[in-house]
């Protein structure tokens, strides 16, 4: 007997794939892997955290597939490879989550409702598709390591973090600053420009307004500034008129009333309407006019240099009337702002809602005071034309609400003072597909601005600044020990509200040292992968030295702007090195008319029924062998898979009965001895054996997954 087993003619890959994972769980074949391998030289990646409160997707297979592919192969080529599995538990993607449970309207309801139960609540979230997770990953064959995992929430994870954020403050790479930035008015808090570009833009009809602004000159009586904007509720707080001086300016007389427009704009605005006269302005003989706001709200701040025309650099005729309004709540209109030394105010509340600085329209929702703010405009005159158009709006990346610009205190982390080391440190790393270097990464980091940190929101790492109420002494807290060492409190949960109790009395100065509210960005967390799941520095030095930076990592092309670039910019700031050397991108399914998989729309197989019919193997075959491990887009349908079963699986299959019927037919019996058959054909196999496992190790090596498959 040569004990070789008969197969079926008609093969069950799904069922053969439970059998083998059952019996790998049951030996613990990862922890006899590990112990193997123990003392071997060692291969490194990093497992970008995932967010557990929702049931895995396409997206994970994806990532799994070829996060578990080349640490595979590297304990099969004989590494040490650590399987530790990582999860982000933090942060406006839990707090969402749970907010939509409890019904909540605003982050004031969380007040209400109690920070600690809140933050309880998002805890036990985390944890409630974890064995989902686990068991969707043991089906599609990823190999992890129960017993080593890390938590972004957990205690010596977050003091690692306070630790990083106290060398970057130390380093001169830490400020606060008063800016306008994107605002979620639902999640009530500033967001980062990376979380701005995951949010994506919506096509939203919104109401357009073109104002008169009176001049302030006696040898242009009746004559306006024309400004249009798609936000009436900021005319109120205009503080000044924006052209440029590369534009070609006209004053139009229509009506008894003469008006000043980009020469370009005329047709469009004036709608055929019968004018009396154009006649050319030159551009610069209009700056430093002083106007007549049509709000009288902010009138005392014309002695600071306000209601007056600048030029600004970001002036275009593409829509409008070639003079832009400026306000305390565009990004662009901030930079005017600054370099003139004009302070910034706020007369929208956290919520959104106009607040009591502007009482006549105080608890208004900053959409619903247009419409009021338009009637008042028409009422004093001052409102040239309105109407509504689409136009795109960038959307907060987790409430799906629209944002807004708004000035807010935030401490930052100053990318632009190593913006050079970046970009040197990115060239460095082996990009697949190669054009992302450049490319979606390189152009990210080129353009890349200071990181605003703080967040006001309540389930995070808290920022871990305390500031003398009396004096405004700032301590920047880099463990737990520091802090219990000033306060004499010993730090039990590291999270709000528990931590915002510590208070400690300045007994010289007097005043008494109190926590800012805000926790950090969530992508902080992420980015902090590489030290923290160590408790670097206060444990496993050496163990971060041999694993930092990482051999290989694997995600998603929008990473290219979140994760990988949160990681990137922690790894030049605090240890002036690339946190991972090599990095596959993958790209995303469609359906087989090109569209996003949707459930609403109902266009893709779920994949627990793919895992059932079809299997794992042929899942994952269809992902390593598709445009999708170059970073593009592949379409994703029930006749590709059965295309890549027929053709491949079943061929593999057949063959494998064909070579059982014929051995045991001549009782052949294998040996581990190497072959040492004089015939050609024998020869020639072992050869072509030989060329494939060579070009294979050769792709591999090379992080090319596709041309391997």
């Amino acid at each position: 007997m040569n004990g070789f087993k008969e197969i079926q003619s008609t093969a069950n890959f799904a069922g053969l794939e439970k059998e083998h994972t059952d019996r790998w769980e049951k030996l613990g074949v990862v922890e006899m892997l590990k112990k193997a391998r123990s003392g071997c030289e060692e291969k490194v990646y990093y497992d970008g955290p995932i967010t557990a409160n929702n049931m895995p997707h396409y997206g994970h297979a994806i990532t799994w597939t070829l996060k578990d592919i080349i640490p595979r192969y590297w304990s099969m080529r004989g590494y040490f490879v650590s399987r530790n599995m990582g999860w982000d538990c933090q942060g406006i993607p839990v707090e969402w989550e749970v907010e939509k449970e409890l019904g909540f309207k605003d982050k004031r309801d969380i007040e209400k409702f109690g920070v600690a139960k809140f933050n309880e609540l998002c805890k036990k979230s985390v944890f409630r598709y974890r064995d989902s997770i686990f068991q969707y990953e043991r089906q599609l064959g990823r190999w992890f390591d129960n017993a080593d995992m890390y938590y972004t929430m957990d205690k010596n994870y977050i003091e690692s973090m306070w630790w990083s954020l106290k060398v970057l403050y130390e380093k001169g790479l830490l400020y606060e600053g008063h800016k306008v930035v994107a605002y979620s008015t639902r999640a009530g808090t500033p967001l980062s420009t990376h979380e701005v570009k995951d949010g994506g833009y919506l096509e939203m009809e919104d109401p357009y307004v073109i104002v008169k602004f009176k001049l302030n000159d006696l040898k242009h009586p009746d004559t306006y500034f024309l400004a249009w904007t798609t936000t009436p509720w900021t005319i109120p707080g205009n503080l000044l008129l924006a052209l440029s001086s590369k534009i070609k300016y006209v004053k139009v007389t229509c009506g008894g009333e003469r008006y000043i427009i980009a020469k370009d704009c005329v047709d469009a605005v004036f709608k055929g309407k019968a004018c009396d006269g154009v006649e050319d302005i030159p551009a610069k003989s209009l700056l430093n006019m002083e106007y007549q706001q049509p709000f009288d709200f902010f009138e005392k701040k014309r002695s600071e240099g306000c209601f007056k025309v600048v030029e600004a650099a970001h002036i275009t005729t593409d829509e409008g009337t070639g003079i832009v309004h400026l306000a305390p709540y565009g990004a662009e209109d901030f930079d005017v702002f600054m370099t003139l030394g004009i302070p910034l105010f706020d007369y929208l509340d956290e919520t959104g809602n106009f607040n009591q600085v502007l009482p006549k329209y105080a608890g208004l929702f900053y959409k619903d005071a247009n419409q009021k703010i338009i009637a008042d405009l028409k009422e004093s005159d001052a409102l040239f034309d309105t109407g509504t158009l689409l136009h795109r709006m960038p959307m907060c990346y987790r409430t799906k609400t629209p944002l807004i610009y708004k000035p807010i205190k935030s401490w930052y982390l100053a990318v632009t003072k190593i913006k050079a080391k970046m970009i040197k440190e990115n060239r460095r790393i082996n990009w697949v597909p190669q054009h992302v270097r450049d490319g979606n990464s390189g152009q990210w980091i080129e353009n890349a601005k200071d990181w605003s940190l703080s967040r006001q929101r309540y389930w995070g790492t808290p920022l871990p600044i305390w500031i003398n109420d009396a004096t405004g002494e700032i301590k920047f807290i880099g463990s737990f020990a520091q802090l219990k060492d000033l306060s004499g409190v010993a730090v039990v949960d590291p999270h709000k509200p528990f931590v915002d109790e510590i208070t400690w009395k300045d007994e010289k100065y007097g005043g008494t040292f109190r926590r800012i509210p805000d926790v950090i960005d969530v992508w902080y967390d992420s980015g902090s992968v590489p030290f923290a799941k160590l408790h670097y520095p206060f444990e496993n030095k050496d163990v971060f030295e041999k694993r930092f930076p990482a051999d290989y990592i694997s995600e998603g092309m929008d990473q290219t702007h979140l994760w990988f670039y949160t990681m990137h910019v922690l790894g030049v700031a605090l240890f002036d090195r690339i946190p991972f050397e090599n990095v596959v991108v993958n790209g995303m399914m469609l359906d087989k008319n090109g569209d996003k998989l949707s459930k609403s729309k109902g266009n893709f197989l779920p994949m627990d029924t793919v895992l059932e019919q079809y299997g794992a193997d042929v899942l994952r075959y269809f992902i390593t062998t598709s445009p999708i491990v170059q970073g593009e887009f592949a379409r994703f349908y029930e006749d590709a898979l059965a295309t890549v079963r027929k053709e491949f699986f079943l061929l593999v299959w057949n063959s494998l009965k064909y070579f059982l019927t014929y051995a045991k037919l001549h009782n052949y019996a294998p040996s581990l001895a190497q072959p040492t058959s004089p015939a050609v054909l024998d020869v020639w196999i072992l050869a072509r054996l030989q060329e494939t496992i060579n070009a294979m190790c050769e792709n591999l090596d090379k992080y090319l997954i596709m041309n391997a498959a």
